[in-house]
């Protein structure tokens, strides 16, 4: 598990940056814990990696410099796959969210996200083509209270075509998010 225990120390040398960079305010941090299913195959017939993830995310404050971009949310987030052949990764980027009737809210990020899996050609792992790839999600959730949320997400990583291999990874699951 020496992939788990670098994933681990590169998100938490992240999120102190990050919470060192952002100036947190109350209510609008957060932290979230998920269950995923790994590569459920949304976009293809079969899938060579299959299983279940789990997805820890922290939220920031948007800074004040980030107004001109609608105020997105930094975050930087992991997922872990359970299954020892299954491809895990950490991400970083910016989430926009919008709340469109009483406690209902979507939200969308973008961002870059790092992998342990194949680079190459391989039969029994997805190929990514390049180590460093995108990552963007997508969600709908619920506020239970201020300060509790739930939410269905999908999650997707590639490379958008700009290496040789480009099969991607995409994941759907629920999470819980907790502001502070």
């Amino acid at each position: 598990m020496k992939i788990v225990s670098t994933l681990t120390a590169g998100l938490m040398s992240a999120a102190l940056a990050f919470g060192f960079a952002s100036q947190a305010q109350a209510a609008d941090n957060e932290v979230r814990i998920g269950v995923l299913n790994h590569e459920m195959s949304l976009l293809r017939d079969s899938s060579q990696e299959d299983g279940v993830d789990i997805n820890v995310e922290v939220l920031f404050d948007s800074p004040d410099w980030l107004e001109w971009a609608w105020s997105p949310r930094p975050h930087i987030g992991a997922t872990f796959a359970t299954h020892d052949d299954a491809t895990s990764f950490i991400y970083s980027g910016l989430t926009w969210d919008y709340n469109f009737w009483g406690p209902m809210f979507v939200e969308g990020s973008f961002g870059f996200a790092l992998h342990d899996g194949e680079t190459g050609l391989s039969t029994t792992s997805n190929e990514l083509g390049c180590t460093w790839n995108f990552h963007e999600s997508a969600s709908l959730g619920y506020d239970v209270t201020e300060v509790h949320r739930v939410m269905l997400t999908f999650e997707h990583i590639s490379n958008a075509s700009l290496c040789s291999e480009n099969e991607g990874i995409s994941n759907v699951g629920v999470r819980y998010g907790y502001r502070f």
